[in-house]
């Protein structure tokens, strides 16, 4: 299991957690679900994505033996390979625009799943989105978003990749305008946060959950802080 930084694949590194020492994904996932009280885990087969395997047993097994519920990037693009992991044990298939091909693809994911066991990972870098797909490349996100939401897509993940990793701070500006934009899309921010304030930020900026994995191995936000987050009027959830 690797630290993700900055979407720069090639420096990622073994994971360093001060909840557990080594890296088995197992044990990682038992710690993260204990500290943040929670089963959702956000998971990127990173071999899927690259199309050199998979880790479907990895997934099974955070499902069948931690009773978690894993929401998985494995570089689906394909309404056969989102149902085949479904049944590995993902309760949520991420489609991220990075490995996107094309709308067509995401129709055909879309049409494969039950309802609300699709979300789309916008990946937004330095200059606009990351993505296979003509229509996604390059473009705003708030462009982007748009035409998912034509598309039917109701959650989408906002992940900063420049700030993955960097405990820099979260992108609140794209966050504020998505919100204003687009009042009924489910929000999932993700990259940057590192201190309970971002937390805070985050919500009154219209996150409607945000992924946590950092902050949580170097004990930056603590199992007290998520509590605090949740029992806020803009209740937050979390994932690795």
């Amino acid at each position: 299991m690797v630290q993700g930084l900055r979407g720069e694949r090639q420096h990622y590194r073994a994971v360093h957690s001060g909840l557990v020492a080594g890296c088995d994904p197992l044990a990682i996932a038992r710690a993260l679900c204990r500290e943040c009280n929670g089963r959702g885990l956000y998971v990127a087969d990173l071999d899927a994505i690259a199309g050199i395997g998979d880790h479907r047993e990895v997934v099974r097994e955070l499902r069948e033996r931690l009773g978690a519920e894993p929401w998985v990037d494995a570089g689906v693009s394909g309404g056969e390979a989102a149902s085949r992991l479904l049944e590995a044990g993902a309760t949520r298939v991420v489609v991220g625009t990075e490995t996107l091909p094309d709308l067509g693809a995401l129709r055909a994911v879309r049409d494969a799943l039950p309802a609300g066991q699709m979300l789309v990972s916008v990946d937004v870098a330095d200059h606009g989105v990351l993505s296979r797909c003509p229509a996604l490349a390059g473009r705003p996100p708030l462009t982007a978003l748009e035409l998912l939401a034509s598309e039917g897509v109701t959650e989408v993940i906002l992940l900063a990749l420049p700030l993955v990793g960097t405990g820099a701070g979260p992108d609140l500006e794209t966050l504020r305008a998505a919100r204003a934009a687009f009042p009924h899309l489910r929000l999932i921010a993700g990259g940057g946060v590192r201190t309970p304030e971002d937390l805070e930020m985050l919500a009154e900026a219209g996150a409607d959950a945000v992924l946590l994995a950092t902050a949580i191995h170097r004990g930056w936000i603590t199992a007290a802080d998520i509590r605090a987050a949740r029992s806020d009027s803009h209740a937050l959830t979390s994932g690795p």
